[in-house]
């Protein structure tokens, strides 16, 4: 049964239109300026290489399946209350938290999907740069990155549980891009001193460095050491996402 519900999930969310349309365009980005037809630089030197170009398009290819991961996942649970059939699977045995584990899990795959289908784009960009002997540290890499988007999908299905649709959104957003700028509030966390400073240093401790794990997917494709540490830190993480479903309880049920 609980398998039936996450397939029939799961089926629910590859019907949306704008999975694809986004997803599309993110891979039509990132083909775009690993090309050539595009143009990126850093620091003012156009980036061409594809072991400088691959890590930046992991980057871009984060953001998006991140963004992606949310928009999906925020609404499964809420709708599932909202059209009353909920009550259909307590009749039949099914505990609330296996429930709202079997709608999660439809939520990681279908971001999953998501972000393969952007991230294919990499595949295309080793082809065109004559780097096809890289094409197996893509592979690797994907399920490295994807330890982040899976934090980011059942953290959103954790919200959507206890918090309206509008609120868990915006937490979950405002959480995402915490964890993908984490450098960067590091640094300005050490520029501001004082009260702001113990403001972003809690604030950091309790958000986990999506950055740090997609740098890894990164250092893996760019020929660099990966930080093993920093990847069972993600699985950790969703360890610990995962017992909060065994907490949270919606109310409506």
């Amino acid at each position: 049964m609980t398998m039936t519900i996450t397939v029939n999930a799961l089926k629910e969310r590859i019907r949306r239109k704008e999975l694809y349309v986004v997803a599309v365009i993110g891979l039509l980005l990132v083909i775009l300026f690993s090309s050539g037809a595009g143009t990126l630089t850093i620091g003012g030197e156009v980036v061409t290489g594809y072991h400088m170009l691959a890590p930046v398009m992991v980057v871009l290819i984060n953001a998006i399946s991140g963004a992606l991961a949310i928009a999906l996942s925020i609404n499964t649970i809420p709708n599932e209350y909202r059209r009353k059939t909920s009550h259909l699977i307590w009749i039949r045995g099914v505990k609330q938290w296996q429930y709202h584990i079997c709608l999660a899990i439809a939520n990681v795959i279908s971001s999953l999907m998501a972000a393969l289908m952007i991230y294919s784009g990499l595949f295309w960009v080793a082809i065109i740069k004559q780097e096809t002997q890289e094409i197996f540290s893509l592979i690797p890499a994907f399920f490295i990155m994807a330890t982040g988007i899976c934090m980011v999908s059942l953290f959103t299905s954790l919200l959507s549980i206890v918090l309206p649709g509008m609120a868990a959104g915006v937490i979950a957003t405002a959480c995402f891009l915490i964890g993908i700028f984490h450098g960067i509030l590091d640094v300005v966390k050490n520029m501001a001193g004082g009260f702001t400073e113990t403001i972003i240093s809690v604030i950091l401790k309790i958000i986990p460095d999506l950055n740090e794990i997609q740098s890894q997917a990164g250092n893996l494709i760019g020929g660099e050491n990966v930080d093993a540490h920093v990847i069972l830190k993600g699985f950790f993480i969703i360890y610990i996402l995962t017992v909060f479903f065994f907490v949270f309880r919606k109310k409506e049920a």
